[in-house]
């Protein structure tokens, strides 16, 4: 069984980690699909795993386990949803999406609701099978208790409550239970664990490290295996987060301030107050067991740890039963908003022999945001070269991550010399030249393996049309919308012209001709960096005219920074594109502005 274990966010790894633990002890292949924005923070770069959707129609799959709401429709196999969490009160737990073919419940609870939904849709099955991510307090329950006794020991105490609020600001008790953890903690002895989300306010982490710090049995845990403070536990203390049906699975007692659900079965206080006198309360009379017995028989009744083993064996049979389904049909609105988010499916993608090799090349200085969103997207090129201006912001440690690609430090004159070294040490002859902030998209790469192992190559070099990205919006006009580069070319074809040390040019001995699909170019990050970035251009582009006698005048102070902005903002539509608009045609025309200051600044110094 060939299996896509599909991440749209960072819980999924928690979720899906069991499953892929059950699919090496049978023997069956997988990959991780996860979105580009978990790149960085993937735990199993070891394992096969892409960003790319056209990967996974190749990977030609026979079931996807999403824990998550959607899936690409066109993907071969059978699509699964697994869930991310056990709070049935929240919207949009039970709405019907239709982008799956099996729902895998977590219990009775569950079960029931959507066998519900199911006699009204009759286009999904139903089957119960327990949640994976709770297998790991069946394997792990005795593990941490030596290290649970000796922390008691220490404290002189006999019970450690565990802090673990959510982020979100409208939501998170944060702010207001500070004092009373402390009180907590100075009245009762207990030890008392904070755990907060990635994603909490600094000003609230910096708060409750203070406190840690100067209260002995206050102690604030930055690890992220949360598992682990949830076991050593007594008794949890939170808000709305959704841990706390996690923590009741285990048969303990919460406490929350101002939960929304429909349904508290546990302790809920509706004000920032008393919380000694409920944490006592719990310890001593436990008056919410009846309730927690309840949600434990609903919710999730499974307590042998095999709910990731229910799953695979499930999904298996259920194929050898059905099939594998090639694709999910679906209303037009659906396929539509799955394209946006995963990209249209490839028709026709290239599975076939690569008869020429392609070196895709960067030049690099400080691309720590971008460089392995950009080495993940090139991974389909036969040869990786990175050459780096000693980048000092981390850019150096990510590259080295990546074992297939080739690392150059050189120490950075200009444009055109940089790029002119890094061609030189290519050893395949087709070049995929790309800035670090670049990045093909699933179409453009098709188009380009198809191109290049074409029998009947119709050019030596090719122009890429470019998506200009302000932030994660596209720019559709500004000027950008005619913006177009050599990016693929024959290397025995070309050559950087020496006379261009900014902007470099590309000299093609032979035909050119452009591509249909567009490469996405994200170069505006933030306003300081687009401004730095048109300064700095401006200032190269100065030594250019250095060289060629230009002497700065009125004309060029004035009139060619004013009409570069009326140019773009005016006759290239930038006034379509809204406040982007005029904060990009502003810069760019600093940047004419900044090149003929440098210039005025050069001349005076000769």
């Amino acid at each position: 069984m060939k299996v896509i274990l599909f991440c749209q966010n960072a819980y999924a790894f928690g979720i899906l980690a069991p499953i892929r633990d059950v699919l090496l002890e049978q023997g069956h292949d997988f990959i991780w699909y996860i979105s580009g924005k978990l790149l960085d923070n993937f735990p199993f770069k070891n394992e096969d795993y892409t960003v790319s959707t056209l990967d996974l129609q190749l990977y030609n799959s026979d079931a996807i386990f999403v824990p998550g709401n959607e899936v690409p429709y066109y993907l071969r196999g059978l699509k699964v949803q697994v869930f991310h969490g056990l709070a049935g009160e929240k919207k949009g737990h039970f709405r019907i999406r239709h982008y799956f073919d099996l729902y895998l419940t977590q219990g009775p609870y569950f079960t029931h609701r959507f066998n519900k939904l199911k006699k009204i849709h009759q286009d999904f099955d139903v089957i119960e099978t327990g949640w994976p991510k709770l297998d790991v307090y069946s394997s792990e329950k005795n593990k941490y208790d030596f290290e649970k006794k000796a922390i008691l020991e220490m404290y002189n105490t006999d019970k450690i409550i565990l802090y673990a609020p959510t982020f979100s600001p409208s939501l998170t008790s944060a702010p207001y239970l500070l004092q009373e953890i402390k009180n907590l903690a100075e009245t009762t002895g207990y030890v008392i664990l904070i755990k907060f989300h990635d994603l909490m306010e600094q000003k609230w982490i910096s708060a409750y490290k203070a406190l840690a710090n100067k209260t002995p049995n206050v102690l604030f845990k930055e690890d992220k295996n949360i598992i682990k403070s949830l076991i050593q536990a007594d008794i949890l203390v939170s808000d709305t987060s959704s841990v706390i049906y996690e923590f009741i699975l285990l048969n303990k007692p919460v406490i929350s301030f101002k939960n929304i659900a429909a349904k508290v079965l546990w302790d809920n206080s509706h004000t920032y107050t008393g919380l000694t006198e409920k944490v006592l309360n719990n310890f001593n009379l436990d008056p919410h067991a009846v309730e927690r017995a309840y949600i434990n028989m609903q919710f999730h009744p499974y307590q042998d740890g095999k709910s990731a083993l229910r799953m695979v064996n499930t999904v298996k049979n259920y194929i050898e039963t059905r099939g594998v389904p090639e694709e999910r049909k679906l209303s037009l609105a659906r396929r539509l908003k799955i394209n946006s988010m995963f990209g249209k499916p490839i028709k026709n993608p290239f599975d076939g022999e690569k008869t020429s090799k392609i070196s895709a090349i960067l030049i690099t200085y400080n691309e720590d945001i971008h460089i392995n969103a950009v080495l993940e997207n090139v991974k389909f090129a036969d040869e990786i070269i990175v050459v780096d201006s000693f980048s000092t912001d981390g850019t150096i440690q990510k590259i080295k991550e990546h074992p297939k690609v080739k690392l150059i430090q050189r120490p950075f004159v200009n444009y055109t010399d940089q790029k002119s070294f890094a061609l030189e040490q290519a050893t395949n002859d087709w070049i995929l030249f790309l800035d670090a902030d670049e990045r093909v998209p699933d179409l453009l790469r098709n188009e380009i393996l198809k191109t290049v192992n074409s029998s009947k190559s119709t050019a030596d070099a090719y122009y890429f049309y470019r998506t200009f990205m302000f932030k994660n919006k596209v720019l559709r006009f500004s000027g950008w919308q005619s913006d177009k580069n050599y990016r693929l070319f024959k290397k025995s074809k070309a050559h950087f012209t020496q006379e261009r040390i900014v902007h470099e040019t590309l000299v093609v001995d032979g035909k050119s001709d452009v591509l249909k699909n567009k490469l996405i170019h994200y170069s505006f990050k933030n306003y300081e960096d687009y401004k730095g970035k048109m300064v700095k251009y401006g200032q190269m582009k100065a030594v250019e005219e250095l060289k060629k006698d230009y002497d700065p005048n009125f004309y060029h102070f004035v009139f060619r920074p004013f009409y570069k902005f009326f140019n773009h903002y005016i006759l290239r539509f930038g006034i379509l594109d809204g406040k982007k608009g005029v904060i990009v045609c502003y810069l760019n025309a600093l940047g004419v502005y900044s090149r003929y200051k440098e210039l005025k600044r050069l001349r005076n110094l000769r």
